[in-house]
């Protein structure tokens, strides 16, 4: 009996140390896509509009076409749902008095975003990698608040808009974009 439990203390004692000796596991490796959706959740956390599109075609600059239109669309949205965001926050500021004129101002504003600002976006990071016969395109877009404010300026709602710039909504705006802005000063000068 005693042998017999010398031996199971002896196999598990090897055991124990040939577990210590095997190499662990590398950390993944950052995909490309990854790395990318991380600085768009920077360019968010500034004050910014990103997104991130993927195309995978058999040609690699139709798939570089396709991943800057997905960009795009994913960049159209957020630009959408940024401007939704300011409309309800400043109905609420106002407690809904002149909503269907609010309404009109900020659905004017999102109108012109999409086909004016989103087709002159250029893609601020793009890389591809090919995997056998298809090419994977990822391309990051950004676009800046202020893009979302000379929308809202020039929507037809001059007096509208004033009074929105006057307010807490359209105060907290402007300093968002005035610190996205500085953010972007920063980063050109290295600092």
């Amino acid at each position: 009996m005693k042998r017999f439990n010398l031996g199971i203390l002896a196999l598990a004692v090897v055991i124990c140390f040939a577990g210590c000796t095997s190499k662990p596991e590398p950390p993944p490796a950052k995909t490309v896509h990854a790395l990318m959706k991380a600085e768009a959740v920077k360019i968010t956390a500034k004050g910014g509009l990103a997104a991130v599109g993927i195309g995978e075609m058999k040609n690699t600059q139709i798939a570089i076409a396709r991943a800057k239109m997905n960009a795009r669309e994913e960049l159209a949205r957020n630009a959408a749902l940024k401007i939704k965001t300011l409309e309800m926050a400043y109905i609420d500021e106002v407690g809904g008095t002149g909503t269907a004129e609010i309404k009109k101002m900020f659905s004017t504003a999102a109108g012109k975003i999409t086909p004016q600002a989103l087709q002159g976006t250029d893609p601020k990071m793009q890389k591809y990698e090919t995997k056998a016969d298809d090419t994977i395109a990822y391309v990051l877009m950004e676009l800046s608040p202020a893009v979302l404010r000379d929308a809202l300026k020039n929507s037809g709602e001059t007096k509208l808009y004033e009074r929105f710039r006057s307010s807490k909504t359209g105060g907290e705006f402007e300093t968002e974009i005035k610190a996205y802005e500085e953010a972007g000063k920063q980063s050109l000068l290295g600092m």
